[in-house]
Parts: structure tokens; C-alpha cells; sequence
């Protein structure tokens, strides 16, 4: 296969790779929390023995170099139910998992069978404690504060852990709306952060954006392999057309 094609080709596998993460994107534009991806390409330049001499020109590549999540906040909708939370500033809620501790900023939370607070997975949200937090089966009267202390008619059972990150960026998507730290990136409390009760925060995806996104893609692919088709069409007259002279 000449230069022509393998270069064709790795363009279509980055153009099918970000058609992949604009599709999930799309797909979680109604998931309160979510945090859309967008690909990062780069050209890749190898050197081969035609680039060498005047005139002659490297190859270049298109490089899937990974992934930049985007952290803005999304549109705060207030729902009026006593445990959806949303979070104002660069923070996250703190939950506990089979796998360890994971953050997330999807604050639709509920009690489980227990009467422990817990996200719409199951997973414990918790305190500063670092213990889950559980309301008694006669306390009804529950508020929670823009500090994030829940306090029932007996009075404050905790404060809600909230954490922030040296760079968001190094954070490993483990679900749509859940994250993993990585080692060597620091995690403090979160300042300057502000929990809404009765409300969520939702996606941050701006649906016509995305699908314009998708279009100009698909278009490209189709581009790219009308090219592909036109130098394989291309090669193989040359081929005939030289067997017939030899």
C-alpha cells in the first residue's frame, strides 16, 4: 500500500475515533453532571527514503493524541427535590465505590432502603468524615446548606465532602459522570464552592453544537474515502495499462 492510502487511513481512524466521542456526547446531552470529550489530533511526521533530496517532503500522519475533557459548568435547573444537589465552582461530590473513592458533579442523590444518602447507582455520598451519611427514619425536616452542612430537625449530621484538583485534566473518566484522581495530582478541599439544594446541574453538551460536530465528520469520511477510492482506482489502471504494454 503506497503513502497515499496509510495517510488516508489514519485520518479516517481519527475522524471515526471523534465521530465515536461526539456520538457519547450527544448520547449524555440529558445527563445531569456529564462533562463532554473532545478529540486532540496532531500530525504525526515520518521520515521515509523518498523525503530525502530537494523537493522531497516527510510523511505526515494524522496522530490520535487523546482526549481534553471540558470541565464548564452546565445550566444549574432546580428541581425542588430535598436531595438533588448541584455544585457552583470547581469542585466535586465525593462518593464511595467497590473500586475506591470516585468524584462527580451528577448531584441526583436519594436514601436507599437503609436510609443512607447515596447516587442513583447506589454509591455512598460522603462527609468530610469520610463516613456516608444516614437520616433517621423520622426525620423529615431535611436542609442542607450552601456549605454543604445537612442538618435534620435534630440538628447538623455532617458536612458534604466536596474536593477540588490541581488539574482536572489528569482525572480518568471511569463512567459518564464519574471520575477516578490519578496518582501525582493533588486533591484538596474545595474553596470558594457553593451547594445548591434542589437542584441539579446538567449536562454541559450543547446538542446543535455537537451536531454540527457530527455532520462536518461524516462529511469528511466521506471525502477521505472518495479519495482513497480514487487512488486505488488510479494504481489499478496503471497497472493494467502497464501489463498491457509489457
Amino acid at each position: 500500500m503506497d503513502n497515499t492510502k496509510y495517510i488516508a487511513l489514519s485520518r479516517q481512524m481519527a475522524l471515526w475515533k471523534q465521530m465515536d466521542i461526539v456520538s457519547n456526547n450527544m448520547a449524555n446531552m440529558n445527563t445531569s453532571g456529564f462533562k463532554q470529550d473532545d478529540a486532540i489530533f496532531a500530525s504525526y511526521l515520518t521520515q521515509t527514503k523518498n523525503a530525502e533530496g530537494f523537493g522531497k517532503v516527510p510523511v505526515y500522519f494524522t496522530q490520535d493524541f487523546g482526549m481534553y475533557k471540558d470541565f464548564r459548568e452546565g445550566v444549574i435547573q432546580h428541581t425542588g427535590n430535598t436531595f438533588d444537589l448541584a455544585l457552583q465552582g470547581d469542585a466535586f461530590f465525593a462518593v464511595e465505590t467497590p473500586e475506591g473513592e470516585r468524584y462527580t458533579r451528577k448531584g441526583q442523590f436519594q436514601l436507599d432502603a437503609n436510609g443512607m444518602l447515596v447516587t442513583s447507582e447506589g454509591y455512598a455520598v460522603m462527609s468530610e468524615n469520610n463516613e456516608p451519611f444516614f437520616i433517621a427514619p423520622g426525620e423529615t425536616e431535611i436542609s442542607i446548606t450552601e456549605s454543604g452542612d445537612v442538618y435534620t430537625e435534630n440538628g447538623v449530621i455532617g458536612t458534604i465532602k466536596t474536593v477540588s484538583f490541581e488539574n482536572n485534566q489528569k482525572l480518568l473518566k471511569v463512567a459518564d459522570t464519574m471520575f477516578e484522581n490519578t496518582n501525582g495530582n493533588m486533591m484538596q478541599p474545595a474553596d470558594n464552592v457553593k451547594v445548591i439544594q434542589g437542584a441539579v446541574e446538567k449536562s454541559n453538551v450543547d446538542p446543535i453544537v455537537e451536531m454540527t460536530k457530527m455532520i462536518k465528520l461524516q462529511r469528511s469520511y466521506e471525502m477521505v474515502q472518495s479519495m482513497i477510492d480514487e487512488e486505488h482506482e488510479r494504481l489499478s489502471n496503471t497497472i493494467s495499462t502497464y501489463s498491457q504494454l509489457a
